[in-house]
Order: structure tokens, then C-alpha cells, then sequence
């Protein structure tokens, strides 16, 4: 396994890389290839009488992964739930997704992708009002053009990028994590288009949401 050191030669030697544009592997965190679940349970045709729900499950391996489940999400003290209520909602999350990340990926949420090229000029005006009001959060914003683009997202943002194909887009992403120390696992994506849910698989993004059902979202 490659050892990365930390000092003065080796950060230098990165950032070098980085400003470069070639990511060389190593430098990046570890990835893990997460699928991400959007829709909900499509089984056949409903039948007369069936409320579309899951098949019931009465085997030994279910009931122990209900168990889990209900384990897993046993509500933490009131402290820790309120400091995790606050923060998902600065990050403009419910506390159900917040808390997902932070239960599988054992990391808090400390920046955010927004990809909004798919977006009409009007939702583009209120994207960029909610992203303006996030905080303690690193942020990258891809636009359909960056020479029309709000001022105070500009300056909000801490990276802008314009449209691009998927291996750019991937490594825009691997720049910006790389750049600013930060995890894929800490990192989460609101993108607007097919390809950017894959480009989120693809660099192991912690969460995927889609752009409308974010920005259409009241805290």
C-alpha cells in the first residue's frame, strides 16, 4: 500500500498534481462503488386489493435485518439529535438523510456539489439564493454557462465549473475533493441530469439527490 506523507515535499508534490490536472489514483481517497437508491418499491401491476407495498417477508434473515434496522435507527440522545437536526438543515437536508450518511459512511457531511445545468433561469435564481445561504460547507457549483451566473453564487461558491462531458465532470470532482482535503464519503451531490447521478457513483459520493426535490424542499 502506498503511504502518502504529509509534509512539505509531498503536499507540494500534490497540489503540483492537482493544479496539473492529472489526478494520479494513490493521491485520491479510497472509493467504494455505492449504487444509489432513488425510487421506491415498483414491483408488478397491483393486483385488486394490494397496496403496492414490499413482499411480506417472514424468513429468519428478514427478521433479523428488521432488527438491525430498527437497531440501527434507534433515536440517539436528544443532544445528539438536536446537533444532528441543526446541522442537516444548514446543509439544506432532512435528518433522515443526514443521519444515513452519517450511519453508513461514519462521517459528517462537510461539502456539497450542485449541478444545476438541467435547471430553468428561474430555478437557477432560487438555487442560487438557497445555496448562498448554506454555511460551514465547502461548495461546488457546475453551470450550463459560466459567464451567466449570479454574482453571489460566484462568490459563495468556493468552485464554479460549466458544462461537461462525464470524465470531466469526474475529474472536476476528484480536483475539488482533492484540493480542499476533503472525503467522498463527507461529500454530497444535487445533480439535475442521469449522468451526474453516475458521476457520484462513480467518484463514491456519500448521497445523491435530485436538484427539484432539493430546492423544492421547505426547512
Amino acid at each position: 500500500m502506498l503511504h502518502c506523507d504529509d509534509g512539505p515535499f509531498a503536499a507540494a508534490a500534490r497540489l503540483a498534481i492537482v493544479e496539473s490536472g492529472w489526478i494520479w489514483t494513490p493521491f485520491m481517497p479510497r472509493r467504494m462503488h455505492i449504487p444509489v437508491q432513488l425510487s421506491p418499491y415498483q414491483g408488478l401491476p397491483a393486483l385488486i386489493g394490494h397496496n403496492r407495498g414490499p413482499t411480506l417477508d417472514l424468513s429468519w434473515e428478514a427478521w433479523l435485518w428488521r432488527q438491525a434496522h430498527a437497531q440501527a435507527w434507534k433515536p440517539p440522545r436528544r443532544d445528539i439529535a438536536l446537533h444532528r437536526l441543526k446541522r442537516a438543515e444548514r446543509l439544506g437536508l432532512d435528518y433522515r438523510s443526514y443521519a444515513g450518511v452519517l450511519m453508513n459512511r461514519g462521517t459528517h457531511l462537510g461539502a456539497a456539489i450542485f449541478l444545476l445545468d438541467e435547471l430553468t433561469s428561474v430555478e437557477m435564481r432560487q438555487a442560487a439564493q438557497r445555496i448562498c445561504a448554506i454555511s460551514d460547507c465547502r461548495i461546488l457549483v457546475g453551470v450550463p454557462d459560466q459567464e451567466n451566473i449570479e454574482a453571489d453564487l460566484t462568490l459563495r461558491a468556493d468552485h464554479v465549473i460549466g458544462r461537461a462531458d462525464d470524465k470531466s465532470l469526474v475529474r472536476a470532482i476528484d480536483h475539488f475533493i482533492l484540493v480542499h482535503r476533503l472525503t467522498p464519503g463527507g461529500t454530497f451531490m444535487v445533480g439535475s441530469a442521469p449522468a451526474h447521478l453516475r458521476a457520484a457513483e462513480d467518484t463514491g459520493l456519500a448521497l445523491f439527490l435530485w436538484a427539484r426535490d432539493y430546492f423544492g424542499r421547505r426547512n
